[in-house]
């Protein structure tokens, strides 16, 4: 992710984005999720009684291993990890590049390069390591799975079904209703408390985020800069750990300066569309023009105003 991503992102995520989410965008997420859910069943349900068991997820985790471990010496490494989603990449480009009968074997190339998801693959791998040595085993991709099973498993009846897809519904990361989030969100950005959004107040949040960033004051936020946003989001969270739970004036400090540096770290695609000369860097005209592009997208009744339930609504 670019610099810029990651500074749009921010600014995105401090005016609205990040978590908050409307109701009527959670109904629309449902039946996505809902589709992609019963998908995940169906390909995973070997004995076809409309549930996966945690055997029948543990088999398919299994044979996902195999497929990465090219080598075949039980190990995968980050490498052989990577290289699948190259492949993947690659055979995802040339899909969208292929035309005409040419699509058809660029589609079958790209269902050929699949499985790209590997429990305890990715951000968690050296979680899921245990033995430090690098690499995951068998072993301990399935530990991973069982985890990942047992979380998914709402309604803990021992297996996956449909039910536990429903159990998704209204909520966010975390399990935090995302009503809730919303008027926090807005409670937030809303600086004379008149319960709604204008896009003066988006324009003021969104030129105090740029300046919390430009840190040399040039008028240009640079990768460099957001990087340095990065490690103090670090530094903020090891900080709060090391807290002692029993000094609550001291925890809620350290809270609140996480919170402030979780805002300024969060990333979004966003960001690349609002350096608009392409220059490698991101000025406050650049962003704040992309931030009354973005109140207008979440204006979805046209009044001038951001409310609680037009929080999360997707670009019109």
């Amino acid at each position: 992710m670019t610099g810029k991503e990651l500074l749009l992102g921010a600014v995105a995520a401090g005016l609205l984005l990040s978590g908050a989410t409307a109701p009527a965008f959670a109904a629309k997420g449902e039946g996505k999720h809902g589709q992609r859910g019963a998908a995940m069943i169906e390909r995973l349900d070997g004995n076809k009684d409309g549930k996966v068991s945690l055997d029948e997820f543990k088999t398919n985790v299994s044979a996902t291993f195999k497929t990465f471990d090219a080598d075949g010496n039980g190990q995968v490494t980050k490498d052989e990890i990577k290289a699948r989603r190259d492949a993947f990449r690659q055979a995802r480009k040339a899909v969208r590049d292929a035309a005409g009968a040419d699509k058809d074997k660029a589609i079958e190339a790209l269902r050929a390069a699949g499985p790209i998801m590997l429990p305890g693959a990715g951000r968690m791998i050296d979680r899921a390591d245990t033995d430090k040595n690098g690499t995951l085993s068998e072993a301990e991709v399935l530990a991973s799975a069982q985890t990942i099973f047992e979380r998914r498993d709402r309604n803990k009846d021992g297996a996956l079904d449909m039910a536990d897809a429903g159990q998704h519904k209204g909520k966010g990361h975390h399990g935090k209703n995302r009503e809730d989030r919303a008027e926090r969100m807005l409670k937030r950005l809303d600086a004379n408390s008149d319960g709604k959004l204008s896009q003066d107040e988006m324009l003021a949040r969104a030129s105090q985020t740029f300046e919390r960033f430009d840190a040399d004051k040039n008028g240009e936020v640079t990768k460099a800069e957001v990087d340095a946003k990065r490690e103090a989001f670090r530094d903020a969270r090891k900080a709060f750990r090391e807290v002692k739970t029993t000094d609550s004036e001291a925890r809620q400090e350290a809270r609140k300066a996480l919170r402030d540096a979780r805002m300024d770290r969060m990333g979004s695609r966003m960001f690349e569309r609002a350096d608009a000369d392409k220059n490698g860097t991101l000025t406050k005209a650049e962003m704040e023009t992309a931030a009354a592009t973005l109140f207008k997208q979440r204006d979805a009744n046209g009044d001038g105003f951001i409310t609680a339930d037009e929080m999360g609504r997707r670009g019109k």
